[in-house]
């Protein structure tokens, strides 16, 4: 293993015997201004730099309670002196959590109250355990690389998750958050694999955090120079380490080191193409934003996670064969593919069953190619993606270069959309109904609320066709309603994948006004669907009822497998909507790999932002696999238990 007080010899420690037994409830607050300026100060240095010195000293000059996340591990491998040292070091006030084996360092801000200080010291230190603890880091390359595994990978998306989250919480509360952090990038090469790993997710996780922060700190024997926003400003240096000026309460002035806000092209994209307007170049445009680090883990899905042989109850598509009539559609389809795809006929079929114009549907070659176009189309400058979900919006958001901010649900509230916690700068918000992979079925017109002038409303309806509404079926947004009238535009967006269990068919459509369509439609090829796609949403919009039936029979069967885990001891349900269920283990327990030993694949969730190794997500099946599935969780329980 890495020798931690060589990863982090400034001194991070934790100390178990301090930390509160069980986590408080946050104090009530209000949102957070959006124009106020992040109070997140990154403190980084090298090894004995003083780093951790300055970081207490602005704790202390910030005044009130302190909290102290720990992350260095305290046993064999751990620097015990250091540790000794900076306990010693800290007022007996503060407040000392442990930070170590946890993805959730967002969740240790949320709950430490307003008017409480922060300080995580170092964040180096937290990301070697993470590795360590999934074999990452002991890594000397002379092996198959264990990241290229589905547990190697999903280590990897949760570190980085938990950094993102992490920073969007700071930013966004009224309590200062200070993060130390190890200097390494000024080091040589490291010599192994795992190391290199360990600088690489350190390096990124620095610059994230940095360009939410407020302020940047660089300690370099034991002198601190404050960090510019702008690459271009000159440095302020500070001849001692411990005289750095306080944390600001009220919002700095102008040029305090705060990130401005990314910048995308204004008007009609017809008037602004890249610089050209009518064929010359336009000195005055604005160039388009570069695109964001995107982490590998927003592009893995389920499909990927169900090793060769196992019953796969990872992949949330209705099980069995798709209906008759739906084979006979692609069949038909196939007979046209002689000629290039005209969609007309399935347009006409979709707009007369929600109840909008032929120009206000679009088929696409399934719902998540809605997300691509729409982010290519009206390139938001700062979007608001509801967490957890399916992370291939994020993924688009970020390759047109916007701002995203993770707004978290609370497991809490059994995942339900607050409204007030989406930032109201954000000019595109981003949600499921049903989400994945809580199965959260927002109210209509709890959604509709998020309305605003100059805002998309992106909702992904993809799972809509599963939930169990009766006769009547469900209040779907995709139906026209007088009642949805508000400012700004509403896209939604729908999928056959999983109704039909047609995923090798990429077949979905996208509803909204006209204009957006248009927009949307012209950010892509101009064929969107293949002819036996075409088909198949012709004959589908043409059978409701067919669709009634098939969510009355998952949702038997959902009822069937909530009601068996919930006779398993230490397990959490999310029964939800659709045809997934979302389920928390008990801490330290591997369900996801305990039940590969019996054959059975669930999804992991730990690539969902905001969600750890704790939950797993089970698509619904069938009574027998459900009894077969709870009998093996028994057993995986019963042998993490002795």
């Amino acid at each position: 293993m890495l020798d931690v007080s060589a990863v982090d010899p400034s001194g991070p420690d934790h100390d178990p015997s301090s930390a509160p037994a069980s986590p408080t409830p946050p104090d009530p607050v209000d949102p957070p201004v959006p124009d106020t300026p992040s109070r997140l100060v990154l403190v980084l240095g090298g090894a004995r730099s003083g780093k951790s010195v300055v970081a207490e000293r602005l704790a202390l000059d910030a005044g009130g309670p302190v909290r102290y996340l720990a992350t260095a591990p305290d046993g064999p491998d751990g620097d015990a002196g250091r540790i000794a040292e900076h306990r010693a070091r800290r007022p007996v006030g503060w407040e000392t959590v442990d930070a170590t084996g946890t993805t959730d360092l967002a969740g240790l801000l949320d709950d430490a109250g307003p008017s409480t200080t922060v300080l995580l010291d170092g964040l180096g230190a937290w990301i070697a355990d993470a590795l360590h603890r999934a074999g990452l880091l002991d890594d000397d390359g002379n092996d198959p690389d264990p990241a290229d595994g589905i547990d190697g990978a999903a280590t990897i998306a949760a570190i980085g998750d938990a950094v993102a989250l992490l920073a969007e919480a700071a930013a966004s509360r009224p309590g200062s958050t200070i993060v130390v952090g190890e200097e390494a990038g000024m080091a040589p090469v490291a010599a192994d694999r795992g190391t290199r790993r360990w600088v690489d997710l350190l390096g990124r996780a620095h610059q994230r955090l940095a360009s939410r922060a407020g302020r940047a700190l660089l300690v370099v024997a034991g002198r601190t120079v404050e960090l510019p926003a702008d690459p271009g400003a000159p440095s302020t240096a500070v001849t001692r380490a411990t005289p750095v000026a306080p944390i600001a309460v009220d919002p700095p002035p102008p040029g305090d080191g705060t990130v401005p806000d990314a910048q995308v092209v204004p008007g009609d994209p017809a008037e602004h193409d890249g610089g050209i307007v009518d064929g010359t170049a336009d000195d005055d445009a604005e160039p388009l934003p570069d695109a964001t680090p995107t982490h590998p883990a927003l592009r893995l899905h389920g499909d990927r996670m169900v090793p060769d042989g196992m019953h796969d109850l990872a992949v949330n598509v209705v099980a069995g064969d798709p209906p008759g009539w739906a084979v006979q559609a692609l069949r038909t389809g196939l007979d046209r593919s002689d000629a290039y795809p005209d969609d007309r006929a399935a347009v006409a079929a979709l707009a007369s069953r929600h109840g909008r114009p032929a120009d206000g549907v679009l088929p696409l070659g399934g719902a998540v190619e809605g997300f691509w176009r729409t982010a290519f189309a009206l390139r938001p400058r700062r979007a608001a993606v509801l967490v957890p979900g399916f992370t291939e919006a994020e993924a688009a958001l970020r390759a047109v270069g916007a701002d995203v901010a993770r707004v978290r649900r609370d497991p809490r509230t059994d995942w339900a959309l607050d409204p007030s916690t989406v930032p109201e700068d954000a000019d595109m918000v981003v949600l499921g109904r049903p989400a994945n992979p809580t199965g959260t079925l927002d109210p209509r017109e709890v959604i509709l609320r998020l309305r605003r002038p100059g805002r998309t409303l992106v909702v992904d309806e993809a799972f809509i066709d599963l939930v169990d509404g009766g006769e009547r079926g469900v209040d779907a947004l995709a139906d026209e309603r007088e009642a949805d009238g508000g400012q700004g535009s509403l896209v939604v967006l729908r999928s056959l994948t999983k109704v039909l269990t047609v995923p090798g068919i990429r077949c979905g459509y996208l509803l909204s006004d006209p204009d957006t369509v248009a927009r949307i439609r012209d950010a892509g090829p101009p064929w969107t669907c293949s002819a036996p796609a075409l088909a198949l949403l012709e004959a589908y919009a043409g059978r409701p009822e067919a669709m009634l039936r098939t969510a009355s029979r998952v949702a038997g069967h959902r009822h069937d497998l909530v009601a068996r885990l919930r006779q398993i001891a230490g397990l959490q349900v999310w029964e939800g909507a659709a045809n997934y269920v979302l389920v928390r283990a008990p801490d330290g327990i591997d369900v996801t790999s305990g039940l590969h030993g019996h054959g059975l694949a669930v999804r992991p969730c730990i690539t969902f932002p905001g969600l750890d190794e704790r939950y797993v997500r089970i698509a619904v099946r069938t009574p027998a696999i459900h009894a077969q599935l709870t009998q093996a969780l028994v057993r995986v329980l019963a042998d993490a238990e002795r």
